[in-house]
């Protein structure tokens, strides 16, 4: 029952993104063009947010603003509620799916709970920040270029690369990514018996009948380099399953704590004396205004009709500047 629908869900996704990035014109209210048709690639395209004004409308083809108008609904970014909709559901469906599946052969629910992690950032990211701001149109426009827009943003008006949840993020990902190189590598390292060989690719093209993976020699391995090492397979690929969930969830909290605009580390000495000494300056405060200077130059491009001309001297300039 859940596998047709989540299937059903990623194709109407998949169709929405295909049409957004050829045909659709956006230039309606924001003189932002993001198809190929008005000259973007593949990293400018994008499927846009609606605008500011619209709020938190779902933008439904037969609603009130677009009145059953395709091409106005495209227009207005309806594709933008309809592929984040449909998509969202989708991953949900297809994590049920998981579940549904491992209950019918027997298997521990760990692949479902693993998929929760993405299902996590992508919701807390395209739907709940959204909505804790005053519209869709600060949630990240489904494209290259735009999500390292929306990134430039995050960190303008949130300074979220100082916030603890998304640093445990990092460590969680970056983290995974190790784990998974050294994992993997330790593997290889103990499936064949070539440690003798002048190739030390000679694992990718074997000529031994039977694998001699050993566990015991794995470890033998890592108590030599580290001093300790996994006692046992258990315990080894729970921690792999722990750490890159964790951090995925972490950073899914990190940006709830943001639609609500709740602040992180604000180190208001610092800014302090940094205000009342020139010759004061720390990482933090040349951060500080980094962000002062992606806020001035977002608020121009974001509010087009506003025409914001700041002055030179307006514009924040570091002490060494």
């Amino acid at each position: 029952m859940v596998g047709p629908l989540a299937l059903s869900l990623c194709l109407f996704c998949f169709r929405g993104l295909v049409y957004r990035y050829n045909f659709c014109n956006f230039m309606v209210y924001s003189w932002l063009a993001s198809s190929y048709l008005e000259g973007c690639n593949f990293l400018t395209a994008a499927v846009s947010t609606p605008a500011n004004s619209l709020a938190h409308s779902l933008l439904l083809l037969w609603g009130p603003e677009a009145q059953g108008d395709f091409t106005r609904w495209c227009q207005l970014g309806g594709l933008w509620t309809f592929v984040a909709l449909h998509g969202a559901f989708a991953l949900i469906g297809f994590m049920l799916r998981q579940f549904e599946i491992a209950r019918s052969v027997q298997l521990r629910p760990y692949n479902a709970i693993a998929f929760s992690g993405p299902i996590a950032v992508f919701v807390s990211v395209f739907l709940i920040y959204p909505l804790g701001q005053s519209g869709w149109f600060f949630a990240p426009s489904f494209g290259v270029a735009a999500i390292f827009r929306f990134i430039l943003f995050f960190q303008g008006f949130h300074n979220w690369t100082l916030n603890p949840f998304h640093m445990m993020g990092v460590a969680g990902v970056l983290g995974a990514a190790l784990l998974c190189a050294i994992h993997g590598a330790t593997v290889e390292n103990t499936l064949f018996e070539d440690g003798d060989g002048a190739n030390t690719f000679r694992a990718f093209n074997p000529t031994q009948a039977e694998e001699t993976y050993s566990m015991v020699t794995a470890n033998r391995f890592w108590s030599q380099i580290f001093g300790v090492a996994f006692s046992n397979k258990r315990w080894l690929h729970f921690f792999m399953l722990f750490v890159p969930v964790t951090g995925l969830w972490m950073s899914a909290v990190g940006v709830v704590g943001l639609a609500l605009n709740l602040r992180a580390y604000d180190f208001v000495s610092q800014e302090i004396r940094a205000a009342e000494d020139p010759e004061f300056e720390t990482f933090y405060t040349k951060n500080i205004l980094l962000n002062e200077g992606i806020r001035a130059w977002m608020a121009a491009q974001d509010q087009p009709h506003e025409n914001l001309i700041f002055p030179e001297e307006v514009l924040p300039r570091g002490n060494a500047l």
